[in-house]
């Protein structure tokens, strides 16, 4: 018999057009606060946290020559933190900035990758109210001078990789640059005749000359940092999380049973630092007192530095789980058929238990999973996908064979991260479960969608509209940008996702996207993402992106084709070349044309949503560079780049 999980608990009658208010059951009669009523914000919540934790050893890089990780303690996190912040406070051109909606902030710049001088440099930040803007490529060359201005940074602390793109801004408010590691002596000296101050990392740190600045008393409500938006729709937008904001989201990881962090615990640190999924992950690991490592700087290598660090705790986006997924799938098919036959069967068996019980370990069955379980380096206990969605084939296979739970996550950068999370034991993949301890939703009708609350479909009851969410851990306004604040949180405070979403067995799936949605000629609105995840279910389509005009009445696609598969239809079509002579052909294009269609056709898609022309993309989209760095799909990018090709696809029918 299946385990029945209640996600949430109705907390209010439903309104016209509007689903009940749900909480997690938990939280029904109030949202779960901190368990120490003293950290009512991040400084306070570090600071005691980490006096039960000194001696342990965290923040790991690994030294190549020794083949191994050089750690420091906790106790030595807090003096560094507390010397940078005392730096920080003897600059005066660090100034407060008031926006038009009397937000406040003092802003620092952080413009690295994930290394042990983010995180110090976050922590001296949080001890000392100044609020962090973090920067990262994938925020356009357009966008970080925008971004930048728009904070009136002043101090930002670079890398080699990243200075130069500093030097050649020229920025304005940019008055001094911290630099991590060597650098090229022709950038500092561009960046000195434009009178800015360069000055290293331990000298920076040595600035405060002993002068050790007391904390200063913080309020919740502070701006801790500002995090800008991915940019999947244009311009990236400054969202302020407050300190009441991370409080409220790390206290679910105290009150959870099994998804908080412990001092027995290893954290891999990869996903970038300046996305709201890693860095609540990684404050939450600090405030565990787990042992947290850094990546070597390179994601094609994440397989050799996961076995380096040999995580007990792991967290991951689709695009990372489906790469291990796949190597799996080539090294079994390599196997001799009888092997092949053997796990198939155990897996089967595995997979059947896991439904019936939640459980993902079984002392005996587990025996045929010692491979697949070591490719995580054997001791993982937790791994947490998000992002994006994942394929629930995919998720409850790589559960069985990893022997590992794995718990798939949803939040916005605006809701601070994970705000659903599916419970540790649930054995139905393919949903978000329900809310965290920090925050209510609803569910809104979309009639334009034909997303409403109550409806009948093939006579069965359904409710779906687009989620909204309000809660200590929902941010309060966009840094500077009234029109968009209005336009996403209402004047009581509820945030409008543009993710649509339906209430099925207890739980929240999510459906559509509102905020992608593209008009066809004869007036059809057409969700991508809707097209697109039914075509991700063909064997061999790796990526799609689907595309629209709104004086046709059709669409067509980009697709990326897995290389054997590709392979294997050219062999099917008598077609030979190398791979891009492969995607190139016609013949092979309009087999994947009819594969997809008749995906489509099965999922019931309706005519006018189905492609009609597809292109085949020889690169993955990470390298075309139209994806963001947690994996999210860049429409204004991917319409940009492939505008030749889509005007291309369109004539050639």
């Amino acid at each position: 018999m299946q385990i029945k999980i209640e996600y949430f608990h109705p907390i209010s009658v439903a309104k016209i057009n509007e689903t009940p208010i749900y909480r997690h059951p938990k939280a029904k009669n109030g949202y779960l606060l901190p368990l120490d009523n003293r950290k009512m914000n991040m400084q306070q919540q570090l600071l005691i946290q980490f006096e039960k934790f000194y001696d342990k050893k965290t923040l790991g890089t690994y030294n190549e020559q020794t083949q191994s990780y050089e750690h420091i303690s906790y106790k030595e996190v807090l003096q560094i933190a507390t010397q940078l912040g005392s730096s920080l406070c003897q600059q005066n051109s660090i100034i407060e900035v008031r926006d038009q909606q009397n937000n406040i902030i003092r802003p620092v710049g952080i413009y690295l990758s994930n290394t042990r001088e983010w995180t110090l440099i976050d922590v001296a930040c949080i001890l000392y109210g100044f609020t962090s803007c973090s920067f990262y490529d994938t925020l356009g060359i357009e966008n970080i001078p925008y971004s930048m201005n728009l904070t009136q940074v002043s101090v930002c602390f670079v890398q080699a990789s990243t200075i130069g793109f500093v030097a050649s801004s020229n920025l304005p408010y940019l008055k001094t640059i911290v630099t991590v590691g060597s650098q090229d002596p022709h950038i500092l000296n561009k960046l000195k005749d434009q009178q800015k101050e360069v000055i290293t990392w331990d000298d920076f740190i040595q600035r405060s000359n002993g002068n050790i600045q007391p904390y200063p008393k913080l309020n919740p409500q502070d701006p801790l940092t500002i995090v800008f938006t991915s940019g999947t729709t244009g311009e990236p937008k400054a969202a302020i999380q407050t300190h009441l904001n991370l409080t409220s989201r790390l206290a679910q990881f105290e009150h959870s049973e099994t998804f908080g962090f412990t001092q027995d615990d290893v954290y891999l640190s990869y996903l970038p630092l300046p996305h709201t999924f890693e860095r609540v992950m990684h404050l939450a690991a600090l405030s565990g007192g787990a042992q947290i490592n850094y990546f070597s700087g390179n994601i094609q290598t994440i397989a050799r530095d996961i076995q380096r660090c040999r995580p007990t705790y792991f967290c991951g986006v689709p695009r990372i789980f489906n790469r291990f997924y796949e190597g799996i799938q080539t090294q079994l098919n390599s196997l001799p058929s009888d092997i092949q036959q053997k796990f198939e069967l155990a897996l089967a068996e595995k997979i059947q238990y896991y439904r019936n019980t939640g459980k993902t370990t079984h002392d005996q069955l587990d025996e045929a999973f010692i491979k697949t379980k070591a490719i995580f380096g054997g001791r993982q206990r937790i791994m947490i996908t998000g992002a994006a969605p994942i394929s629930a084939q995919i998720l409850e296979y790589l559960k069985v064979t990893l022997c590992c739970q794995i718990i798939e996550g949803y939040g916005q950068t605006e809701t601070t991260a994970a705000s659903f999370l599916t419970d540790y034991y649930d054995p139905v993949c393919g949903h978000i479960g329900g809310p965290t301890t920090s925050q209510e939703f609803k569910l809104v009708s979309v009639p334009e969608m034909d997303y409403l609350i109550d409806q009948i479909i093939d006579g069965q009851k359904k409710i779906r509209g687009e989620l909204c969410m309000r809660g200590p851990s929902i941010i309060k306004s966009y840094f500077n940008n009234i029109q968009s604040t209005k336009e996403t949180i209402d004047e009581d405070g509820w945030l409008y996702t543009g993710d649509i979403g339906e209430i099925i067995d207890g739980a929240l799936k999510l459906i559509d996207r509102k905020k992608n949605l593209f008009k066809l000629s004869q007036g059809e609105y057409v969700s991508p993402e809707r097209i697109e995840n039914c075509y991700l279910r063909v064997k061999g389509i790796s990526e799609v992106v689907i595309f629209g005009n709104s004086i046709c009445d059709y669409c067509v696609g980009v697709i990326v084709p897995e290389y054997t598969f590709l392979k294997e239809w050219a062999d099917k079509l008598n077609v030979q070349g190398d791979h891009q002579q492969l995607c190139k052909d016609k013949s092979i294009r309009a087999y994947v044309l009819k594969l997809v269609n008749q995906q489509g056709k099965q999922d019931n898609l309706n005519r006018f949503e189905q492609i009609k022309n597809v292109y085949l993309e020889p690169r993955p989209f990470v390298q075309v560079g139209i994806l963001t760095e947690t994996m999210k799909m860049q429409r204004h990018k991917a319409k940009l780049h492939y505008q030749d090709i889509i005007q291309f696809l369109y004539q050639e029918i």
